[in-house]
């Protein structure tokens, strides 16, 4: 008989497959529009688009480097680099489980213990997804949306606002974090680990999180300008939009690297300023961008073992 986990990751590549043809389908049926459409590439801010990526890979690895400081250890940033860029391959599989896997793996070679490394991997999370929220609320706030999305914006923004309720709670109370992950790691049966960090320790985490999706963002917009002759949206829908398919793909945990998930949203939050087909070509588009430049981040990732010889 298939085991829940197989039932889960056979649902998740079907819904994505499906969304995918939803928007094939969509870009096909509209080709002679999409055709008619004022393409181009520019190449000044499509390298513009790719510096600010590589930004924020950079800031992220910071990131989980501060964040290792809270639990005594010290590491430098191309090993930071290597642990999460290369353990991030794992999300293509569905489940989280793998990315958790290749992390607790990775950073064993440079010294980190497997408990530290879930519990890292934990916070990561604590801390990037509220600061993608609050992002959100920032740059969405006069965003146009589809009449027909509003029931699931709203029940999303509830949703977002609790988790940064709960997060601020934690945050400011001393040792708040510490007590919140080890209920969640005993909860698992996971051994208790010491996170003692500093408030400026997590202040530092929390603005090096807020820079990189931002960062992310804004490599977005310069990338929609590269393409369309008249972007319809600024810089703040755009980085908006940006954080928001991403993160909603990402929660979809079932889906393997929020595929289907991230496109259907970013379609969807782009379409009243842009054609539904524009929307979704603009979607598929920036999927595969990202695919290749997360294939080349993994290769930049390897290479830092020739920095560990030497």
């Amino acid at each position: 008989m298939p085991t829940p986990k197989i039932i889960r990751n056979v649902v998740g590549w079907l819904l994505a497959a499906i969304i995918i043809f939803i928007l094939i389908r969509t870009i096909y049926t509209h080709w002679d529009d999409l055709r008619a459409w004022e393409w181009r590439v520019h190449w000044a801010k499509l390298l513009l688009s790719v510096l600010f990526m590589a930004g924020a890979y950079l800031t992220a690895s910071q990131g989980w480097r501060t964040l290792l400081v809270g639990f005594g250890y010290r590491i430098r940033l191309h090993e930071a680099f290597r642990v999460v860029y290369l353990a991030q391959l794992g999300r293509y599989i569905p489940g989280k489980i793998w990315q958790v896997i290749g992390m607790v793996g990775l950073a064993r070679e440079i010294g980190i213990p497997s408990a530290v490394a879930l519990a890292s991997f934990v916070l990561v999370q604590a801390y990037a997804l509220p600061a993608a929220f609050l992002l959100i609320f920032a740059t969405m706030g006069s965003a146009e949306w589809i009449d027909s999305l509003m029931i699931y914006r709203n029940i999303f923004y509830i949703f977002m606002a609790a988790i940064l309720v709960v997060f601020l709670v934690l945050f400011c109370r001393p040792g708040g974090l510490h007590w919140a992950l080890n209920k969640l790691l005993v909860m698992f049966k996971r051994d208790p680990v010491s996170y003692q960090p500093g408030f400026g320790n997590r202040i530092s985490i929390f603005a090096l999180y807020l820079l990189t999706w931002f960062l992310f963002g804004i490599s977005f917009h310069f990338f929609l300008g590269a393409l369309l002759k008249h972007p319809q949206h600024v810089l703040q829908n755009s980085a908006g939009i940006y954080i928001a398919a991403y993160n909603i793909g990402y929660i979809a945990f079932f889906s393997p690297g929020g595929l289907g998930f991230r496109e259907g949203v970013m379609t969807a939050l782009l379409s009243p300023g842009l054609t539904q087909p524009v929307a979704a070509s603009i979607a598929l588009i920036n999927r595969v961008w990202i695919t290749a430049a997360e294939a080349v981040v993994s290769l930049l990732a390897i290479l830092t073992y020739r920095l560990k010889r030497r």
